[in-house]
């Protein structure tokens, strides 16, 4: 889908129907027909987008005479993530193209934060003003990472109510998921670090210093996320660790209780197997042998249970 703003004179972002000077130019899964029209209009290479259309793409920078091509990774929300089957969190590539009278916003599909961006909801600006249109990009996609690593904190601790509890692998594998997330995310935020202090040195397109004080926060806030992102990764896989041997603890306890009902219930199997034999036994035909012989039975079962309780056999 190719859509084309401009800003009009009362300082409104608006839809525009033809490509004018200083347009904002914003491309969602573009089909081979929307991006050659930008390839001929505007003289950018083809590579740009389809690197930008590339799932696995890593954040980093790319310079040509009429443009200069910048690769972030916006986390976003899988489809199915809500039952942890899989990493429910993952990134895709968002392309910034800056040409020489345009600005192109390039994504695999609709996101968030360039939606977010483009409604004013992280600051006013122009449809000329390139720089300033990437600065509220990139922190959008800082807050972003923050809010998913509080989503993943949130599933973390449901998660921890349960395996308390658990006897399965079910809960396990959900935590394997979100760290699968974690890691995603890890990779991200360290290719955009390094990619943002390279634009801090502004050899990529000129900066004013207000604005690189912007970006240098923005750099300070991605680099936070990421340290606590680590730290995430790191105590996931700890808790990971410590839960398994919660899940085999709890297994043994429970194959101790049925153990314990087992031997329970062999000592009177025993004794009316002996006494139900088709063979000649004493007091067999004495008819007060049986009420013995059954007390007997519920007797020592019920002495069982009382000495295995105490002991604590016959407790989760």
């Amino acid at each position: 889908m190719l859509s084309i703003y401009q800003t009009h004179a009362n300082g409104q972002l608006l839809p525009s129907e033809t490509l004018a000077h200083n347009s904002l130019i914003h491309l969602v899964n573009p089909t081979e027909e929307e991006i050659n029209v930008l390839v001929n209009e505007l003289h950018l290479p083809l590579d740009f987008f389809h690197s930008v259309l590339d799932r696995h793409e890593r954040p980093r920078i790319e310079r040509d005479d009429n443009g200069t091509l910048i690769i972030l990774n916006v986390p976003v929300t899988a489809a199915n993530a809500e039952d942890l089957t899989a990493p429910p969190y993952h990134t895709v590539p968002l392309g910034i193209i800056h040409g020489r009278d345009h600005l192109i916003i390039v994504s695999r599909e609709p996101l968030t934060v360039v939606d977010e961006v483009l409604t004013g909801q992280y600051g006013d600006f122009y449809s000329h003003m390139k720089t300033r249109i990437s600065l509220l990009l990139f922190k959008a996609v800082s807050e972003s990472y923050e809010d998913h690593l509080a989503l993943i904190n949130a599933q973390v601790s449901q998660l921890q109510k349960k395996l308390r509890a658990s006897y399965k692998n079910t809960e396990l594998f959900a935590l394997i998921n979100l760290n699968k997330s974690l890691v995603f995310f890890s990779t991200a935020l360290s290719a955009m670090t390094i990619l943002y202090q390279r634009l801090t040195l502004g050899d990529t397109f000129k900066i004013h210093e207000d604005e690189k004080q912007r970006l240098e926060s923005i750099l300070v806030d991605l680099e936070q996320s990421a340290e606590v992102i680590e730290m995430r990764r790191e105590s996931l896989s700890n808790l990971m660790d410590a839960y398994a041997t919660i899940i085999h603890n709890n297994l043994n306890a429970v194959l101790k209780m049925l153990t314990t009902l087992a031997i329970v219930m062999i000592i009177p199997t025993m004794i009316g197997s002996i006494f139900s034999m088709n063979v000649a036994l004493p007091g067999e035909e004495d008819p007060v042998s049986t009420v013995i012989i059954a007390s007997s039975m519920v007797l020592i079962s019920v002495m069982l249970l009382i000495v295995f309780y105490r002991k604590k056999y016959l407790r989760m």
